[in-house]
């Protein structure tokens, strides 16, 4: 299987549930999400409980926890 590092993940949509609607929930596995918005972080927490979030890119650094090296990395970027 492989890690996912999800970038700019909102709500998760695209990263988690897409891996899923794909049905490629065997061969990835999102483990760390990095998102500033509050209410997407919330909405993360409640669908995702014990994937870390991280609020800023700029400071992003590996869970030590978490050393597998990332294969796939999913990063959208926002349109303000």
């Amino acid at each position: 299987m492989k890690s996912v590092l999800s970038l700019f993940s909102g709500i998760g949509g695209l990263c988690h549930h897409g891996i899923s609607a794909a049905c490629l929930s065997h061969k990835f596995r999102v483990q760390q999400f990095v998102e500033i918005s509050p209410y997407s972080q919330s909405k993360l927490r409640h669908e995702q409980p014990g994937i870390p979030i991280h609020a800023d890119i700029t400071n992003y650094h590996c869970h030590r926890s978490y050393q597998p090296s990332i294969h796939e990395v999913e990063a959208f970027s926002r349109l303000y």
